[in-house]
């Protein structure tokens, strides 16, 4: 480290010392506006506390009030409208903004190891690699 670092560090400790040195001194010998005494910050102790309780959490940890727009949002909006364009695929449309964003949390898994959802519009979602079962259940959730 450069001699010059050195001695600005040294500088700043000096003046840090002494400087608080005579903040406490003067504080202490004059009390008064701008000095905190100790007694001063026990009354903060008689202060009303206020608690925020945790945030709920839904499937996959997704906050509850994320579920709570998309019920809004589909409430609403009106209608989803399903269909089976092929074996194993469901297509629903007239989705919510904020159920596109639960896409891979509908579909039942959090890593998306099952059903693969894909957009297929603004407002689509589609569904490959559905049972029978996978989509009665995505289809409850957008009803």
């Amino acid at each position: 480290m450069p001699v010059a670092i050195i001695a600005d560090i040294v500088q700043w400790a000096i003046f840090g010392g002494v400087l608080a040195g005579t903040i406490s001194t003067y504080c202490k010998n004059h009390p008064g506006p701008g000095c905190v005494n100790k007694r001063d910050l026990e009354a903060i102790g008689s202060a009303p506390k206020v608690l925020f309780g945790r945030q709920e959490v839904g499937p996959c940890n997704v906050p509850k009030y994320n579920f709570d727009i998309c019920r809004d949002q589909l409430h609403s909006q009106g209608q989803v409208w399903s269909s089976i364009p092929s074996a194993g695929v469901g297509r629903f449309e007239n989705v919510p903004p904020a159920c596109m964003n639960l896409a891979v949390v509908l579909s039942g898994t959090c890593d998306g190891s099952g059903p693969r959802p894909t957009p297929c519009g603004s407002a689509c979602i589609e569904y490959s690699g559905l049972s029978d079962d996978d989509f009665r259940r995505i289809s409850s959730a957008f009803s």
